[in-house]
């Protein structure tokens, strides 16, 4: 059977790219297939091809992707087009899959038992809750248990190991120390987790010869889906498997790779034809799912980024309506709008956002308001994080401020000066921690001024409207001060603020939290309903009707920017982000809309660079190039370069000081007050927190 006779048989109706790509069988050939494309036909119809034009037996054709879902989908595509039977005879897995194979064969060729899988995702949780625990004599929450989840993947997967794994950083833990320390208890009671299946693995590979000549003696052609998100352990192994026929075909976009934090490893695609210089490099650009306004914006956006093949996108389904902008004052407005926008939908509408934080002051008003939205369960480790655990503790203590124990959590974290020693003493007296201190001799007369108007403040915070209260805490009693000094982000006590706004105490703030946090576990999945609330993350693969961008501003989406001269990991996360954004507009077919503001501090560098010039009295009026205009980012750069050694500055926490050392953008400042703090100053500039004397 020759290809034109395939393409009779099985109906097959393909562009001049995607027939390039499914007769190119021998080599190696990286495959780039921009979104819409027609990717996953084009891999499953060039495994028919091997089988039935080239004759390839079915059983020498190993086919990887990035999870069971989209293997069982690929298998059943495969199936529909080619039959059953044919279906049987190839192998659809995970590379994780590959992995556990490779070690079960290890098992029966050497006699040796490898290591139990730990696939009880409890007791793994209580194994890194019982380590933190004897780390920090603190019990780990939730949030801390999927921060530290996450980096043991992303440093095994990135196969980090001394100076690099010592820059792995999680709040509050040292997290190398706890790193091996986990990896011991592992060994130590001869379990593997799900990612020490590929360690291991790639060790058996590289040790023992013969069963690595075993795999490659059984598949010859080796096919990758998703290859943007492939980790970089995952790309070893497959180098590896392939090295003997080199039959490795690989699909992915560099432009569409977003999971950075789970160890994606776009690389492996921008370097492909360094690494085989006899690879070919194939194009499928004809984007078949989007609107020319919608494919023309995204293509004019991604072009900006650097770490990638020059491709372009092109459309295919013609002219259709103009990018829409939503201009709102702040995140409130954008909330009511979008619950309006959702009573009453029809028309099947997407609302994509960056993180699940996002979604939660919406989900919070929706349900309010009894209004119908499909939303697959979000996860609830907003609510453990640790800065929500510590602005609602404030209001817990606010209401009993005899309880030792809460003062014992916040102290700290209020700027007063108080020493652990008395606050100790403090929490055992028979009287209210803050009125002891006040009175205690021991103390500063600056921590006893502080002691007291934390005193006021948690008495007129009780009173205020939710918002209200947060907001005081953050930006008044010295919290958002203690976040800084740390790095921390402040984004959920703005998430937290946004959903103060619809109760009128803190204390009922609390009740609603509970409340919500039930809410957004259950999820509300009622297939028939048009109104979908999503991650960008989770809408990847997918498409609508109606997209709308919602929290498109600097800091929020992008959630960082980049210095005037960024470091080369400063510039890859920044192409991330441009990536992320990238992937939500060409979710769209029909319609994209994007939200933005009109609040200062809330403007938007990619809004400007995809929508529509704006007009007034039917002029149009030009923006200004980018490199011209100064970000926020290049604003707070410029004001920080005026902090330097001996400048005396004000701090709206701490009061009056004198900066005594500066190394990058941390400052060590000697207050009036007798303290000494370390300082980001761009954090404390951009937060209004800051400002010479």
């Amino acid at each position: 059977m020759d290809f034109k006779q395939f393409k009779a048989r099985f109906a097959l109706h393909l562009d001049e790219q995607q027939e390039a790509a499914v007769q190119a069988s021998e080599g190696p050939v990286l495959l780039l297939a921009v979104p819409g494309s027609g990717k996953t036909t084009v891999l499953v119809t060039r495994l028919g091809y091997l089988c039935y034009v080239r004759e390839i037996p079915p059983e020498q054709i190993l086919t990887m992707t990035y999870t069971v879902a989209a293997a069982r989908d690929m298998r059943n595509r495969f199936a529909a087009l080619f039959g059953e039977a044919e279906a049987d005879r190839l192998e659809f897995r995970t590379i994780n899959g590959v992995c556990s194979r490779i070690i079960r064969y290890y098992e029966q060729i050497t006699g040796h038992t490898a290591f139990r899988l730990l696939e009880d995702g409890g007791q793994k949780s209580a194994l890194i809750s019982e380590i933190y625990r004897g780390q920090t004599a603190e019990f780990a929450s939730e949030s801390m248990v999927k921060q530290l989840q996450t980096a043991i993947t992303y440093v095994k997967n990135q196969m980090l190991k001394g100076e690099e794994l010592s820059e792995i950083e999680v709040e509050g833990v040292d997290f190398p120390q706890f790193y091996r320390a986990y990896c011991k208890a592992l060994r130590d009671q001869r379990l593997m987790d799900f990612d020490d299946q590929m360690v291991y693995a790639l060790q058996i590979l590289r040790k023992h010869p013969p069963i690595l000549q075993s795999i490659q003696a059984r598949y010859r052609y080796f096919c990758v889906d998703e290859a943007q998100d492939t980790s970089r352990i995952q790309h070893v192994i497959i180098r590896l498997l392939a090295g003997q026929s080199r039959n490795l075909f690989m699909v992915g976009d560099e432009d569409q790779s977003i999971y950075g934090f789970r160890a994606a490893y776009p690389q492996a695609l921008t370097e492909f034809d360094t690494v085989y210089p006899d690879a070919r490099v194939l194009y499928m650009e004809h984007n078949y799912r989007s609107t020319e306004q919608i494919v023309a914006a995204a293509d004019r956006f991604i072009q900006k980024n650097q770490n990638r093949h020059p491709k372009h996108m092109k459309a295919t389904q013609g002219s259709g309506r103009k990018l829409h902008e939503y201009s709102v004052y702040d995140r409130q407005e954008q909330y009511s709008l979008l619950c309006g926008l959702a009573d009453g939908c029809t028309t099947e509408t997407a609302v994509l956002y960056r993180d699940n934080d996002s979604a939660l002051p919406l989900i919070d008003r929706l349900e309010r308001s009894g209004i119908p939205y499909r939303c697959r369960q979000v996860d609830s480790l907003f609510f453990s994080s640790r800065v929500v655990r510590d602005i609602t503790d404030i209001i817990r203590f606010s209401r009993n401020p005899g309880d030792g124990a809460l003062f014992l959590n916040i102290y700290y974290k209020l700027g007063a000066g108080i020493s652990r020693a008395l606050a100790q003493e403090a929490a055992r007296s028979d009287t209210d921690p803050l009125e002891y201190i006040a009175a205690a001799p021991a103390a500063s007369p600056w921590t006893r001024k502080q002691c007291r108007a934390l005193q006021t403040h948690m008495t007129n915070l009780l009173i205020e409207r939710a918002d209200k209260a947060v907001y005081r805490i953050v930006n008044f009693m010295g919290y958002g001060a203690y976040l800084e000094e740390r790095g921390g982000d402040r984004s959920k006590a703005d998430i937290l603020e946004a959903l103060g706004a619809q109760e009128a105490t803190p204390e009922q703030l609390l009740d609603r939290l509970e409340a919500l946090r039930q809410i957004v576990q259950a999820g509300s999945t009622d297939p028939t309903c048009p109104f979908v609330l999503s991650t960008i993350h989770s809408s990847k693969g997918l498409e609508y009707d109606r997209v709308i961008l919602m929290d498109v501003a600097d800091g929020l989406l992008p959630k960082t920017l980049p210095s005037a001269d960024p470091t080369p990991e400063e510039q890859d996360a920044y192409e991330e982000e441009r990536r992320l954004f990238y992937v939500g507009l060409t979710r769209a077919k029909k319609e994209l809309s994007i939200i933005t503001f009109r609040k200062v501090g809330l403007g938007s560098e990619f809004a400007a660079e995809v929508l529509p010039p704006k007009k007034r009295e039917g002029v149009p009026v030009r923006r200004k190039p980018a490199p011209v205009k100064q970000t926020d980012g290049e604003r707070i750069l410029a004001l920080a370069k005026d902090y330097i050694p001996g400048t005396r500055l004000l701090h709206k926490t701490f009061g009056p000081g004198t900066l005594v050392s500066k190394t990058g953008d941390i400052a060590v400042v000697a207050f009036d007050s007798q303290e000494v703090k370390k300082i980001a100053i761009s954090t404390a500039l951009k937060a209004n927190q800051l400002k010479l004397e």
